[in-house]
């Protein structure tokens, strides 16, 4: 719940809260059981089930990735670490939000979006707030989506909104799409003009790793430019681990985002996505977020 993959649950006591797929459910782990408590019927065993990924064999998928001492001590450190199946428009939103900024910056404006547009859900008499819809966001003013905090990604988030509420591009395509070509989808162009206004190659792979279950997707920002420079030069290869060193502070070029992603997605093979995920949190918690 904070590995960088979502943005609205919150630890309390024993529980994890959190606000998914309009409405509110908590979680408590027991061994190996999962405790749901949901203000929904829709949020039923069946969703937490798909949520969570449950039906993944976790042990394969980290046996295959588990290739070198780094990944190998991330996935020891971190056993466990699944990667959610979240709904599509509100992780597409959400990373559209979190470009340039960390993870309590991102929740913030997330909460700020939700609050400011979303509806009401009540549940253990607190009130909450769902996320809002692509035709909410996209009749929104500029002033008020700057209000949210939001700076220069307001009108990024406005545009995505509209061109998914225009149904500019048709995302029920993804699930019958092979990685490549659903991520060319998500980067999309008409006329010259970009239809996802604010949706780069990094933005594209976290919403197909973590809504779309394309697990060969390798999100690359500075952490992981850094985790990569520092222990995997070999896969890297000397050019590219030079220009993914000085890419640590403000992310590699984009001209070499798609090669980086082409060698390390080579490497770890169809779970890269997995290896990404662990090494994220292992560089993260060692005090760089």
């Amino acid at each position: 719940m904070e590995s960088g993959q979502v943005f609205r649950w919150q630890k309390r006591g024993e529980w994890w809260l959190g606000q998914v797929s309009g409405s509110v459910m908590k979680v408590e782990q027991a061994g190996d059981l999962l405790h749901c408590v949901s203000a929904s019927e829709a949020l039923d065993s069946s969703f937490v089930h798909r949520y969570f990924r449950l039906d993944v064999d976790l042990d394969h998928v980290l046996a295959s990735i588990s290739k070198d001492a780094t990944i190998t001590n991330a996935v020891e450190r971190y056993y466990g670490m699944r990667i959610l199946e979240q709904e599509f428009w509100e992780c597409l939103a959400s990373f559209v939000l979190a470009t340039n900024a960390n993870i309590p910056r991102i929740k913030k404006m997330v909460a700020a979006v939700c609050d400011r547009f979303g509806e009401r859900v009540e549940f253990e008499g607190e009130s909450f707030s769902t996320f809002p819809s692509p035709p909410v966001l996209a009749g929104a003013s500029g002033s008020d989506l700057t209000a949210c905090g939001l700076g220069y990604r307001a009108p990024f988030l406005k545009r995505v909104a509209a061109a998914v509420a225009d149904n500019e591009v048709d995302f029920r395509e993804i699930p019958r799409l092979q990685y490549p070509e659903a991520r060319d989808l998500l980067l999309k162009e008409l006329l010259g003009r970009k239809l996802l206004l604010g949706v780069g190659p990094k933005v594209a792979d976290c919403v197909l790793l973590y809504s779309c279950d394309k697990d060969e997707a390798f999100p690359i920002d500075v952490w992981i430019a850094k985790v990569l420079a520092s222990a995997y030069p070999t896969v890297l290869g000397p050019t590219l681990r030079k220009k993914v060193a000085g890419g640590e502070k403000s992310g590699i070029p984009l001209s070499d985002y798609d090669k980086v992603s082409a060698k390390v997605r080579s490497y770890f093979g169809a779970y890269a996505g997995y290896a990404q995920q662990y090494l994220y949190v292992a560089a993260r918690d060692e005090g760089l977020d």
